[in-house]
């Protein structure tokens, strides 16, 4: 049995996705193919902003892209796997209509950013409204 939380598969990503959505319970918000999409295209992003990442796995030109929400493994190193599931829901959220969704993909993206390379860390922000703080204050 593997450790929960690796993100070997595009199913693990897709789930993790989902999780910090909030979108866990069927139907789902986002379908599978709004996710996947998302997924694909932070991978191209993320080829744009570090190259070597994918250089080893996949060729100088091909680049992975999936298809379905399944086992197929996802070969990124362990250091950059979070950072291509918050490029993920950045994406989802950009493509919402609400405004709240902009300032948190905004903090997603700027998060998946510093993680690729290595600007510092990036905090995810309470959305408009919701100060942070302990919970019940």
């Amino acid at each position: 049995m593997k450790p929960l939380g690796v993100l070997d598969t595009v199913a693990d990503y897709l789930s993790d996705t989902r999780t910090l959505l909030q979108d866990t319970v069927q139907p789902f918000r986002y379908d599978d193919v709004s996710l996947l999409v998302g997924f694909n295209t932070t991978l191209l992003e993320g080829r744009r902003l570090r190259p070597d990442l994918f250089v080893y796995s996949h060729g100088s030109e091909k680049m992975p892209a999936f298809a379905a929400n399944n086992s197929t493994a996802v070969d990124i190193e362990y250091p950059f796997r979070l950072a291509f599931v918050f490029g993920t829901v950045a994406h989802a959220l950009m493509r919402d209509q609400e405004d709240i969704s902009d300032a948190r993909a905004s903090a997603f993206m700027n998060a998946f950013t510093s993680m690729l390379i290595g600007t510092g860390a990036a905090a995810i922000v309470a959305p408009p409204g919701k100060a942070p703080g302990p919970p019940g204050a």
